[in-house]
């Protein structure tokens, strides 16, 4: 079997792996659509179209509190549509940007900057002036980190691969 990719490879019929996308990307991608997908049941809380969101168990939790406050509504726009458009971007710039493309590595370097600033800065928020989280939140601030982790770790695949 490795006999025949070998040929395969020295004939050019077979694309390297790497070539295409890489496992820490994929990943990235991975903690994106995980980030999109806990802010819509926000989204949806916000809009008046859930009534309550799930919560674990204990006294730290108060996710409706949080997402229904002032706060969540910056320029009268809930964050929650917010963030999913935000994330939409960081996707679209994850599947975009290739080593061959210079202009949209740089601009996911710096959406991935402002993601994880943003996640860091709601958590603080949430801690500070509640005293409880949101766990929706919380969910999209942890895939925030896988997101920017795995990113980094492509990046730094790509950089290896080149040299």
């Amino acid at each position: 079997m490795s006999f025949a990719l070998e040929v395969e490879k020295k004939i050019g019929n077979v694309v390297p792996i790497s070539a295409g996308c890489s496992t820490h990307k994929g990943m990235a991608v991975a903690c994106c659509c995980v980030a999109i997908t806990s802010l819509v049941p926000v989204a949806l809380l916000q809009l008046r179209v859930l009534k309550t969101l799930p919560d674990p168990p204990g006294r730290l939790f108060n996710s409706k509190r949080i997402v229904t406050s002032k706060n969540a509504y910056p320029l009268g726009i809930p964050d929650g549509l917010l963030g999913i458009g935000s994330y939409s971007v960081t996707l679209v710039l994850l599947i975009a940007a290739r080593p061959s493309r210079p202009f949209l590595r740089a601009a996911l370097r710096g959406k991935l900057l402002l993601d994880g600033t943003m996640a860091a800065r709601s958590a603080r928020r949430q801690v500070t002036q509640f005293g409880r989280i949101c766990s929706w939140c919380m969910g999209t601030a942890i895939a925030t980190a896988g997101i920017v982790y795995f990113a980094r770790k492509a990046r730094e695949a790509d950089r290896l691969q080149r040299a």
